[in-house]
Formats: C-alpha cells, structure tokens, sequence
C-alpha cells in the first residue's frame, strides 16, 4: 500500500518536471519572433504539427529509454548525472533569458520540428527528464506492476499536459506577452529555472547513489588483488 501512495506522489512531481524544463513561456517567446510574418492559419497549423512531433518524439523515449541504455551499455546513473550537468546548464540559461529576436534572422520556411520541436518543447532537457522519470518509475515499482503502471502514468500525464499547455503558449502567444509583458515573461522563465535546478541537483544525488556502490565494489576488488 505504501507503494502505491509513493507511485500516487509520484505523478504530480513528475508532471511539474516535464512542464518546468520544456517551458511553454520560452516556446511562445520563439513562436511569436518565427511566425511573425505568417497569417493566423499558418500559425495554427504550425502550432498543430510541433505539438504532434513534440508528442511522438517524447513518447518514443519514454517507450524506448531503458532499451537504448542496453544498446549503449550504460547505466541509468551515469545517465542521471549527465542529465542532471545538462539540465543545470539549462537552468542557467533559464534564470538569465536573453532577448529572443536578435538572434532571429529570418523565418524559416517550416520551423514546426526544428526549431520549435526540437530544442524548444522536446529538447534534449526534456527527454532526459522524461527517460530519467520512466525508469524512476520502473524502479518504484520493484516488480509490482500495478505500482510501476501508476508512477509511469504520471510521466505520460506529464507528456500531454506539457503538449498541450505548450500548443496553447503558442497559439495564444500574442496575448500571453500582451498579459505579462517581456519582464513578467522572464521572471516567470527565471522561476522555472529554480525549479529545473533543483530537479537537476537531485538527478546527480540520485545519480550518485546509483553508481557509488559499483564504484566501492571495483575499489575493494583492486584492494583485494593488491
């Protein structure tokens, strides 16, 4: 029963990750600058089709995740800790937004997968959460599968809310800045940083935690040979 609760508590935390670190403030940011010169039709459909890659692109590395480590032969913590040095360096960025327009030069012909898919809603940050989240829920469950089914919801609750909150980032994006003006727009990307680097400090604990007792276990075989 105390898994369960634990799965249960699991999901608004991992719905609260994937939202902070794709950051549908900063994607509504981009799309205004990009789609600035397209009619309302073109950014609807640009919206639609970001949405649907951002989707399919997360969702395969939530399904896929553990497998590609067993390809790569490498373990989730060596991952957690790349993750989390990552996710820092993408808080920093985060906590001190720059003008987006002055590094838009001209509009691209269709910018609905790069740039608005990726790095944008499902960049690198965002998948690393997502597969970090997955097998944090494979390891709560500890062969109970109801309890692992319950934490891996939540990471697939926080796929599509983040999806959808970020479709309508973009395609209200004009009223969003018209709303909170660019300095509410960074203090609110600067809140967000705070809590994408806290995720990432925990992931490298919990990183750390993973590959220490493999770490003490070769120390102690070297003594050993010695």
């Amino acid at each position: 029963m105390s898994d369960l609760v634990t799965a249960l508590e699991f999901i608004p935390l991992a719905i609260i990750s994937i939202l902070a670190i794709s950051n549908p403030i900063s994607t509504s940011t981009m799309f205004l600058v990009l789609t600035e010169r397209m009619s309302d039709e073109e950014k609807k459909r640009t919206a639609v089709r970001s949405s649907r890659y951002s989707m399919a692109i997360l969702l395969f590395f939530a399904l896929t995740g553990m497998l590609i480590f067993q390809i790569f032969g490498f373990g989730i913590g060596a991952f957690r800790i790349a993750g989390g040095i990552l996710l820092i360096i993408t808080a920093i960025d985060m906590l001190h937004p720059k003008t987006q327009g002055s590094d838009v030069s001209e509009v691209r012909r269709d910018i609905s997968l790069i740039p608005m898919s990726i790095p944008f809603i499902s960049g690198p940050g965002t998948i690393v959460t997502v597969v970090v989240l997955m097998s944090t829920a494979r390891d709560m469950g500890q062969g109970l599968m109801g309890v692992e089914l319950v934490a891996a919801l939540g990471v697939f609750l926080g796929i599509i809310i983040t999806i959808v909150v970020s479709y309508l980032a973009m395609t209200h994006s004009e009223k969003v800045f018209s709303v909170l003006g660019q300095e509410g727009g960074k203090v609110i990307s600067r809140l967000m940083g705070l809590i994408v680097l806290s995720i990432a400090i925990q992931f490298i604990i919990n990183g750390i935690g993973d590959v220490l007792p493999d770490f003490v276990d070769i120390v102690r075989d070297m003594s050993s040979t010695n």
